[in-house]
């Protein structure tokens, strides 16, 4: 990159000089060259700089764009601020990156549209990986100090009413599938019914925003941040971005290149928010605060994406993240059949991480799909409540852990998944789950791992849970630390089918359990099942049913 006379900074030399846009005001350029397009040409005259002085510790006054505007690549340098009309519809076109070193500010008032669109844009010329922009991968760039402004009208981002204050006739808005079997997401009618089953009401989402960045269908940008200053994204639609490319008979995501990611900033983002944003239409991942951390991300939709909706590397380690009130829906693999373990939610690896209020839905994926995923991969502990899980292809949660890690789940509910509630592996671990529903989850837990005391000495327990059912297949470790399930009801009773595997004990209390209850399809000769009502108990082995002492105070 190289400095041209006039202070502008230029990343693309082979354009004309005749193409670059000079501000009437005097001395003053704006940013980089434009190509400019006869119909926008009365558009791009009226961009003018500020001429006031800035506030100290500000920004210095740069541009402020009205109208449609075109061109190639622009850059904000730093301690400068491209900005949007806040009192005109504004549309700002790129065939090359926007690199923002400065600040970038769209808040546009009610009724006021922005956009900054990436046009022609060569999805397989993508080069994807590393820190810096690459000319070959379009999109927007927020690096050094760079910071984003982005404040569009607020909207609520989604209810299970189907009407708010904030929405409008010509919102776009879709509907949750609630019904058995259903696994699409459809559109939705202002001021229609919300459709329901029993007690359970779909969740309406709105994905219409006054402030929008995109690509194309058929060239799909992407947002990358890697910026020592916090970010302030709220209530915008990213959409047509992440970039995917061929690989053999499938097709796979540009490493790198996602609909919005931060990217290394450290604790450079801490303050960040990104609040009442839609991802929708992305060929890649939605959300990925990459060892970037102090992010809040809440009342956010991921809608018709590709890969894990909201991740990060499971390498590398993410701190103080809260994810709040969040959506995951219609997320996708290609082919779909080898997603296994694709996620709406992947709960990575970091400290003071937390999850709640969030719901995933008609996820599609592999058989090891789920809206809640804790990887093979280490694992922070995350503070999970109050998640909702249903009408995903496939499970809500897969767990597929080996740790004493206490990680608690709480107030979790489950339903008209296509597999089970929750899958709970691998071998052996600590998890606590209290409080959860899965009474309308036809198969509600499925459980491979064996007991394991965690620091504390607590045992991996289930407490409060109602469910249909429970199935106990093999254990790949042998354990001599009891699974405690404690004032759990399993309307469809429990099934024991270990008998391949390693030993594994399991403890019912107070759960109104018979022997009658289990269905015992093979059983290790090792395994004590034990169960407890009030002052009675008996044991279940491979051997038969007998009368005990009670076992737990």
């Amino acid at each position: 990159m190289s400095e041209g006379r006039d202070g502008i900074e230029h990343h693309d030399r082979r354009l004309s000089r005749r193409a670059v846009l000079r501000n009437a005001v005097a001395g003053s350029a704006l940013l980089v060259p434009f190509a400019c397009r006869p119909a926008v040409r009365d558009a791009m005259s009226r961009v003018s700089a500020a001429g006031t002085t800035p506030a100290s510790g500000s920004a210095r006054p740069f541009g402020t764009i009205a109208g449609r505007v075109a061109g190639e690549a622009l850059e904000v340098p730093r301690g400068r601020t491209l900005r949007f009309d806040p009192n005109a519809d504004t549309t700002l076109e790129l065939t090359g990156n926007l690199i923002v070193r400065g600040r970038l500010e769209m808040r546009p008032r009610r009724g006021v549209e922005h956009v900054l669109r990436f046009v022609d844009v060569d999805e397989s010329a993508f080069v994807g990986g590393g820190l810096d922009p690459l000319e070959t991968d379009v999109g927007l760039w927020v690096v050094d100090e760079g910071a984003l402004d982005i404040r569009g009208t607020r909207k609520d981002a989604w209810n299970r009413s189907g009407t708010s204050p904030s929405w409008r006739r010509r919102d776009e808005l879709v509907v949750a599938p609630v019904r058995p079997g259903e696994f699409t997401v459809e559109p939705f009618r202002l001021g229609a019914p919300v459709p329901a089953f029993d007690h359970r009401r779909a969740e309406v989402l709105n994905l219409t925003r006054n402030v929008r960045i995109e690509g194309t269908p058929s060239g799909r940008a992407h947002v990358f941040i890697r910026s020592m200053r916090p970010q302030s994204i709220r209530h915008a639609a990213l959409r047509h971005l992440g970039p995917r490319q061929a690989r053999g008979d499938a097709t796979e995501g540009v490493l790198g290149r996602y609909s919005l990611h931060f990217h290394h900033c450290h604790h450079g983002s801490h303050g960040t928010v990104v609040d009442g944003v839609v991802v929708r239409d992305s060929g890649s991942h939605a959300f990925v605060p990459h060892m970037s951390h102090g992010i809040t991300i809440r009342n956010a939709i991921a809608y018709e994406v590709f890969d894990d909706a909201y991740w990060w590397d499971f390498e590398d380690a993410t701190h103080d993240l809260l994810i709040d009130r969040c959506i995951a829906a219609s997320v996708h693999f290609d082919p779909e059949h080898r997603g296994f373990r694709l996620a709406g939610f992947a709960l990575g690896k970091g400290r003071n991480l937390e999850l709640r209020h969030s719901v995933a839905f008609a996820m599609q994926g592999g058989s090891n799909a789920a809206g809640f995923v804790w990887p093979e991969a280490p694992s922070g502990l995350w503070r999970f409540t109050d998640n909702v899980a249903h009408n995903n292809r496939n499970n809500g949660i897969f767990v597929w852990q080996n740790t004493p890690e206490p990680h608690t789940i709480e107030r979790f509910t489950a339903y008209h998944n296509g597999g089970a509630g929750i899958v709970h592996g691998a071998y052996s671990n600590a998890y606590e789950y209290e409080g959860l529903d899965l009474g309308d989850q036809p198969e509600a837990i499925v459980l491979h791992a064996a007991g394991r005391l965690d620091p504390a000495g607590r045992p991996q327990s289930w407490v409060d849970v109602r469910a249909t059912s429970l199935l106990v297949v093999e254990h790949h470790l042998p354990s001599v630390d009891p699974v405690l399930f404690l004032r759990c009801r399993f309307d469809s009773g429990v099934t024991l089918d270990d008998g391949g595997g390693e030993p594994g004990p399991l403890d019912f209390v107070e759960c109104g359990l018979s022997s009658s209850d289990f269905t015992v399809v093979s059983l290790h000769p090792d395994t004590v099942v034990r169960v407890q009502d009030g002052t009675t108990a008996f044991e279940l082995t491979a051997a038969g049913v007998r009368d005990i002492p009670p076992f737990s105070a």
